[in-house]
């Protein structure tokens, strides 16, 4: 059918048209990227902050957990205490989550850590204990051990009156955080900065950490003094120089050899800045962007051939829908006109048959349309159930069927046809009612044909003359078209 034809073309034509609108569209998406990457840039920091929330939110969060875990605030506020209960509350924690854990309680005059670590709060490696006390915070970030440097997060430990107990915390390996992020510097080029809300830096991934003493006083880096920080600053306006909070705005800026992008950390009233080279001048970019092809080309194969799968699917459904005689189930005029042309193109011959059935006006007559209607569907599917899987039965109109058998003699279907013709006249019809029966006959025409072009209308007429003279000798009867 014509239709199905053009319906492959189109389908093959809108698929190819829109690959190339995607690779097209793809190819000016990565070359605006480039000259908009400021606007995309919080885009591709995506993987650095969720990086900086597992390396600083997480264990801050931890830390706030310990602090308000109703059974160490009442385990703190007891006369006396088991070292060894808490340690194991502690290692738990440090397990779990693979991070540093502490406790410190000032009526105990004692802090352990995950290693079992035990000091008193005299102890010159306890000074940040009352140091921070004296705070009005609830939480801080220090940095301490000189030796093994890490980030602390302490965070006070309150009873229900407001009385402070003492302090719970975690601490991230300084090491093992320059580390990290030294490895996505690595990749991407990028450099972060960690800011207070005094604008020192308290943490980065260039050499300007500095953990050689616990505070850090005569080792710490104002923002302000970074050139490329000024140079930030004039791009957002003087604004910016007196700002104090924190908001929600992610704001960038592109300079020559650089992009700036900042991100708020709300939990400790820090800033954090990152500072990369131009997206263009990134490895990383390049690398994902042939590596995607790639995988865009291989996928775009796979997407074609289940294309083409779901297509013939959808195609032989509308052509079963479309081209399927809704009594009987078999196809109808139209469908077998199209497999006619289909079989021209894949065999050399065809036997057509015209099957009708015998007096089938008069078994509408005396028993009802109702059941000749059953009579068609039964004698439809007797038809199609005996046929090998190469051949075709349809309903060509009313009482009538027609057969085709491709690559088939007179000889072989008159074979065929008459052990069909023997086991529909055995059936027993019931008329609905009663227990009375009855039988039905089908007279059938056969005409051998070479398939060289020949049109199907004429086969079926000499079909139709041998169905004529299989009525005219009695019916019930398959007769075979003699040139």
């Amino acid at each position: 059918m014509k239709f199905i034809n053009k319906f492959d073309r189109y389908i093959t034509v809108i698929f190819f048209f829109t690959i190339i609108t995607i690779v097209a569209t793809s190819y000016f998406t990565f070359k605006e990227f480039f000259s908009l990457h400021s606007q995309r840039q919080q885009q591709a920091i995506i993987p650095l902050y969720s990086l900086i929330t597992n390396e600083i939110v997480r264990p801050l969060t931890i830390a706030q957990f310990m602090a308000n875990d109703k059974f160490l605030i009442d385990y703190a506020q007891q006369d006396k205490i088991e070292t060894a209960l808490l340690f194991d509350y502690i290692s738990t924690l440090a397990k779990q989550f693979q991070l540093l854990s502490f406790v410190a309680l000032e009526k105990h005059n004692l802090m352990i850590d995950a290693n079992n670590k035990i000091t008193s709060l005299f102890d010159e490696e306890a000074e940040w204990f009352y140091r921070l006390k004296k705070l009005e915070a609830l939480q801080f970030a220090d940095i301490g051990n000189s030796v093994d440097p890490h980030l602390y997060f302490d965070v006070k430990i309150m009873n229900d009156k407001q009385e402070f107990l003492g302090f719970a915390g975690v601490a991230v390996d300084l090491d093992q955080f320059a580390k990290t992020f030294s490895q996505f510097y690595q990749r991407f080029g990028f450099e972060v900065f960690f800011v207070d809300e005094n604008d020192n830096i308290t943490l980065s991934s260039s050499a300007l950490m500095k953990t050689d003493s616990h505070h850090r006083k005569s080792e710490l880096v104002n923002i302000n003094s970074l050139d490329w920080y000024q140079s930030y600053l004039q791009q957002q306006g003087e604004s910016e120089k007196n700002k104090t909070s924190i908001d929600n705005s992610f704001p960038s800026y592109i300079e020559s050899e650089f992009i700036i992008s900042q991100l708020p950390l709300k939990d400790l009233n820090w800033r954090v800045f990152i500072v990369a080279p131009e997206a263009s001048q990134q490895s990383e970019y390049w690398l994902l962007f042939f590596s995607k092809l790639v995988i865009f080309i291989l996928v775009s194969l796979v997407l074609y051939y289940l294309f083409n799968i779901a297509i013939n699917y959808f195609k032989v459904n509308l052509v079963k829908d479309s081209e399927t005689d809704h009594l009987t189930k078999l196809p109808n005029r139209s469908f077998i006109h199209w497999k006619y042309s289909e079989l021209n193109q894949k065999h050399d011959n065809v036997c057509v048959v015209i099957a009708d059935i015998d007096n089938f006006k008069a078994i509408n007559d005396s028993y009802g349309h109702l059941i000749g209607d059953d009579a068609l569907k039964i004698i439809a599917n007797k038809l199609s159930e005996s046929l090998r899987n190469v051949d075709l039965a349809g309903r060509w109109g009313g009482e009538e069927f027609i057969i085709l058998l491709p690559d088939t003699t007179a000889e072989q279907a008159l074979e065929i046809i008459d052990r069909i013709r023997v086991s529909i006249e055995n059936i027993s019809f019931s008329d609905g009612s009663s227990d009375q029966t009855f039988n039905i006959t089908v007279s059938f025409g056969i005409s051998d044909s070479s398939l060289a072009g020949i049109p199907l209308k004429e086969i079926i007429s000499k079909a139709d003359k041998a169905l004529y003279q299989a009525k005219e000798n009695g019916r019930n009867q398959v007769v075979i078209h003699l040139e």
